[in-house]
């Protein structure tokens, strides 16, 4: 074989040698997610199991019952933070009862929320004065109280219109 066409076949092979280099860092670099450059958003999944802490039940001003279910009761600044984030699902006789210390304008949000939730303001008499039906999950919208709450009910979102459930209804509750 002559010098040049050596030389050739050298220059050749180099060259498909590094096609084939670029082509496995690409093909690498888009399959793993550890390749260097490559970013993945993270969610660490956090199971958080109910902890049936009460009943409540809800009546209509007739006295006729609309809805009774079991309740985790959030009365603590922690408790109230962390509310139903990270969950996955409740169960349609579930919800979550909030005791603020005082009446007064209350506002909450979906974030970090990841099912649809009906939330019922409660004033301190036990009346409900305000409901905001079915929050989005993960929306940061406020949602405010139309009137001072000092309780506040989280419960399956649509579940409010499937009950008839609406503003001027009682809300009581027990914890055991």
């Amino acid at each position: 074989m002559d010098k040049k066409k050596k030389q050739f076949w050298l220059s050749a092979a180099a060259i498909a040698l590094a096609v084939l280099f670029v082509l496995g860092y690409l093909f690498i670099s888009f399959f793993d997610e550890a390749a260097p450059g490559f970013q993945t958003e993270q969610t660490t999944h956090i199971d958080i199991p109910f902890r049936a802490d009460g009943t409540v039940t809800i009546s209509n001003p007739q006295g006729e019952q609309l809805y009774q279910g079991t309740i985790e009761i959030a009365s603590t600044d922690q408790q109230r933070e962390q509310g139903l984030m990270y969950r996955d699902s409740l169960g349609a006789d579930q919800g979550m009862l909030f005791v603020f210390p005082a009446e007064a304008p209350q506002a909450f949000w979906m974030k970090n929320t990841r099912m649809a939730l009906d939330i019922l303001y409660i004033g301190a008499n036990g009346t409900i004065v305000s409901i905001a039906e079915n929050a989005r999950p993960y929306d940061e919208t406020s949602l405010p109280s139309q009137a001072p709450a000092q309780y506040v009910l989280e419960i399956p979102g649509g579940m409010c219109a499937a009950r008839g459930i609406q503003a001027g209804d009682s809300v009581s509750w027990t914890q055991d």
